[in-house]
């Protein structure tokens, strides 16, 4: 029982923590909170960067909309 409440407990505050593209209005909201929990060495925000070039959601209103996921069809 304890193993299983520790489990749950773990998962909810991973995921309170990690962040998507589509949680942010804008790229410059995005990078702020990117580089927010970059500096202070809180996880979460790898997953706002895929192509690792050093800038959140380049795909959202106000960023350079290179190297965006395909669309599918």
């Amino acid at each position: 029982m304890k193993i299983s409440l520790i489990l749950v407990l773990g998962f909810f505050s991973i995921q309170t923590y990690a962040k998507k593209c589509a949680d942010f209005s804008t790229q410059k909201e995005a990078q702020a909170w990117y580089e927010q929990r970059k500096k202070s060495g809180q996880t979460g925000w790898k997953s706002l960067d895929r192509d690792q070039d050093g800038f959140a959601c380049d795909c959202l209103s106000g960023g350079n909309g290179k190297n965006c996921p395909k669309k599918k069809k």
